[in-house]
């Protein structure tokens, strides 16, 4: 039985979180939480996953009763911190936040992963991360269709800059360019490529809605498109790419994983516990106001997403050719 109506399936989650809560939940599956939970995120502390995590964590906290720590475990494209999860306990005590790259990128681009897809349970998804492309405040682009334009007739002239080969960053300019039937070169960095974009030593650049809001509203850079389905709340004027390329979508996501063999009450009370959190005004708000759509998802519907988004991101990284070892 599924349920399309919001409201009924708010009252199975909260019904499900609170059955699982409960003194006289079954003696056989402890209550979860049952001890403290730890969170690995595979960013260090300050960029996006992991503030919105800590924000997650907070109210985690309040609501299981058990305290929550985030542990950052930055460094080689999430695979560190998702390797360290995958040999943690599977009792619900570990959780991993990561984003789309660990999942739907990572096993098309690198030859060998020391964890694969199906070492992990997915647990729910708690936003999309639309990204935005970005131009210097004076380029002489006022619209993707201007871009676009000069890109086709100068194939390879133009340069975008992105996080590194492989990255979500690279591969949705990648896909963005296929659909266009347009061609410029990719500029790879290590560390922060903003300043070239501002400062226009490289043409274009594509950013997370959570750092690009900040420096368009600055006035530092010109934002031509979201890759979002819809516009953003913090940025009505921005067209979504769709608006040029109907049916395109770009997004990234924030979700929650748990090792494989961790028991089905514990993912589903996880999940339920999750969405009460994703479904608060406040939490709503603060992703708001990042440009993060929230979404909040059962166990069934972030698996079903995955596998759709794992088979978009392989076909543009083997269209594109992308390896990083």
């Amino acid at each position: 039985m599924t349920h399309s109506n919001p409201a009924a399936r708010r009252r199975l989650l909260l019904g499900a979180a609170a059955a699982l809560l409960a003194p006289g939940a079954a003696r056989a599956q402890p209550a979860f939480p049952s001890k403290p939970v730890r969170v690995i995120v595979p960013f260090p502390a300050g960029v996006s996953p992991d503030v919105v995590a800590r924000q997650w964590a907070e109210r985690f906290a309040r609501l299981s009763g058990q305290p929550v720590v985030v542990e950052n475990k930055p460094g080689a494209s999430s695979i560190i911190a998702t390797q360290a999860a995958a040999a943690a306990p599977a009792d619900g005590s570990t959780l991993l936040w990561t984003v789309n790259n660990t999942f739907s990128i990572n096993p098309y681009v690198f030859r060998k992963l020391p964890y694969k897809a199906e070492d992990f349970t997915p647990v729910t998804q708690v936003l999309a991360v639309p990204y935005v492309l970005l131009v210097g405040a004076d380029a002489p682009w006022r619209t993707l269709d201007d871009l676009l334009r000069d890109a086709k007739a100068k194939p390879g002239a133009l340069t975008y800059a992105s996080g590194g080969i492989g990255t979500g960053l690279h591969v949705v300019m990648a896909r963005l360019l296929n659909t266009a039937g347009a061609h410029m070169t990719h500029i790879p960095y290590k560390d922060a490529f903003m300043p070239d974009v501002i400062g226009r030593r490289v043409d274009v650049g594509v950013d997370a809605s959570t750092t690009a809001i900040g420096q368009i509203k600055g006035g530092r850079v010109r934002a031509l498109a979201v890759t979002s389905a819809k516009r953003l709340e913090m940025l009505p004027e921005v067209p979504t790419v769709g608006e040029s390329f109907p049916g395109f979508s770009g997004d990234s996501w924030q979700g929650i994983f748990v090792p494989r063999e961790t028991p089905e009450a514990t993912v589903q009370a996880l999940a339920a516990l999750s969405n009460r959190i994703v479904e608060s005004a406040d939490f709503r708000a603060l992703l708001r106001d990042y440009g993060l759509p929230p979404v909040g998802s059962t166990p069934a519907a972030f698996k079903a997403f995955l596998a759709e988004d794992a088979r978009g991101w392989a076909k543009v990284v083997k269209d594109n050719q992308i390896t990083v070892d």
